[in-house]
């Protein structure tokens, strides 16, 4: 009984921390058009959101145009 109480309660907290991520992972999915963990500016042009953020979450110093997953963690609709 205690495995099994346990095993719920693993299952549970997967599926929370899964339903409380999905909105940001699939909104990056869905400007990630080619699906290769970036953003370019091209794609983010789909979201006036992401493209009034985009310098600011473009972070790094290579100046790049791309906001990888970890950049979009900042991203705050």
């Amino acid at each position: 009984m205690k495995q099994l109480i346990a095993a719920f309660s693993l299952m549970f907290l997967a599926i929370s921390a899964t339903v409380l991520a999905s909105p940001m992972h699939v909104r990056f999915a869905h400007l990630d058009k080619d699906m290769d963990g970036q953003i370019t500016l091209a794609e983010a042009k789909q979201d006036k959101e992401v493209m009034r953020q985009f310098s600011d979450l473009d972070e790094d110093d290579d100046d790049d145009e791309k906001i990888s997953k970890k950049e979009f963690e900042s991203f705050k609709p």
